[in-house]
């Protein structure tokens, strides 16, 4: 009897692991094509802002700074704009899904380390070095949400944004070329400002929901 249990329980034990496996197996992927599509979207934001760059100057050259010149880039400027938001959007989430998934995998990690305890140490805890790198100021939150991807997406299409804005307003209104730049600059600080706050407000419940 004291054989068939401690049969039945091994056999547990191993299905229990190749079950655990298997689950690392599934979120590596997932965490590995949540930055995939980080850096696609990311290059096609980017190649689309670059091919518009580049069609606006051989309009500009083809209308000698005309009427075609002035009217283009007010059909182009809000495509552009546009696929910048749905990628931010769509960014900050892979970034969600990005930490959820290590955070998953960590906890997997922990419970290889827990099948040989003297060598546990082997074992990367990134609860544990991140706690480290947080204590020694290298990741401040407020100040690591610059080094992202999402950031350098709200700050350019900020710039777009208020490019478009001074366009129009320079035509709308005919007010002088400093004027209408300062609205526009105006207007890029706003939207990024805006962009970066939403962000922040995103991780901060990230960082609630996962108790840290």
């Amino acid at each position: 009897m004291a054989a068939e249990r401690e049969e039945d329980e091994h056999r547990r034990r191993s299905e229990f692991m190749q079950a655990i496996t298997t689950e690392h197996f599934v979120l590596q992927s997932a965490r590995s094509l949540s930055g995939t599509e980080i850096a696609i979207r990311s290059s096609l934001y980017f190649t689309t802002l670059s091919s518009a760059v580049v069609a606006l100057a051989l309009v500009a050259q083809v209308s000698r700074l005309g009427e075609a010149f002035r009217i283009f880039p007010l059909v182009i400027l809000p495509v552009v704009f546009f696929i910048g938001l749905v990628s931010y959007g769509r960014m900050l989430q892979n970034q969600m899904e990005f930490i959820i998934y290590g955070r998953s995998i960590d906890r997997i990690r922990q419970l290889y380390a827990e099948i040989e305890p003297s060598r546990a140490h082997y074992f990367q805890s990134t609860q544990a070095d991140g706690a480290a790198l947080a204590a020694l100021g290298l990741f401040k939150l407020r100040w690591q949400q610059f080094l992202t991807i999402t950031a350098t997406i709200a700050i350019v299409n900020g710039v777009v944004g208020g490019v478009f804005v001074a366009l129009v307003v320079s035509d709308v209104l005919a007010i002088p070329g400093w004027a209408a730049t300062a609205a526009g600059a105006a207007v890029a600080l706003l939207i990024a400002a805006v962009f970066l706050r939403h962000q922040w407000q995103a991780w901060r419940r990230l960082q609630a929901a996962l108790g840290r």
